[in-house]
């Protein structure tokens, strides 16, 4: 028993110790599907900005509509906080670092980027919908203060469209939440293995 132990930790230990997998082609293809989700978080990024864009077009639409008396400064604020988001959006999609997977299935090293790149993907669909919340939210104060019953006509503007982004929003961050705790208690099982034998010695 204590041998077939020793054998497992060994094992382990060895797969820790060679992390780098020295198949070229393997390699490659690995590198290549890291760029391919990269650029799918690229573009999911790219659809984000452009359909606030028009939000933004529709919101000011009807408020004009109903002869709002601040149109300009409600665009102007909308914009506004359209730019400053989208800027920090771009940034937190740069920040999720596509290091090279060149690890084994077991490596700590591989689990510790895989929970790094989950962790940045739930922050990118927060800052979607933080921004998406925040520009209705000044919406909404503007036809409050203009427009008589005006945070109803909002709502009833925004409703599906809004349903259908925060129930998939928050389905994606409860994925990616639930995938980064199933790896992190595997990363803290390998680490386990790795500190028992060194405690030995």
């Amino acid at each position: 028993m204590g041998r077939n132990l020793k054998n497992v930790r060994n094992n382990v230990l060895l797969c820790l110790n060679n992390d780098t997998i020295g198949d070229e082609e393997l390699k490659v293809k690995i590198d290549k599907l890291d760029d391919k989700v990269q650029q799918m978080l690229l573009w999911s990024t790219i659809c984000a900005v452009w359909s606030y864009m028009f939000l933004i077009l529709a919101i000011a639409r009807v408020y004009s509509s109903f002869k709002g008396d601040h149109t300009i400064l409600l665009v102007s604020s909308l914009v506004l906080m359209y730019v400053l988001m989208g800027v920090l959006i771009y940034f937190v999609w740069k920040g999720i670092t596509f290091k090279s997977s060149y690890f084994n299935s077991v490596s700590r090293a591989y689990l510790s980027n895989q929970i790094q790149k989950l962790s940045g993907q739930r922050k990118l669909v927060s800052y979607y919908l933080l921004e998406y919340g925040l520009l209705l939210a000044v919406a909404s104060l503007f036809f409050f203060l203009d427009i008589k019953n005006g945070v109803s006509y909002m709502l009833k503007l925004t409703a599906p469209v809004s349903i259908i982004t925060y129930g998939l929003g928050l389905y994606f961050i409860a994925n990616f939440t639930r995938q980064m705790k199933a790896l992190d208690l595997v990363q803290r099982q390998l680490n386990k293995l790795h500190v028992s034998p060194v405690n030995q010695n």
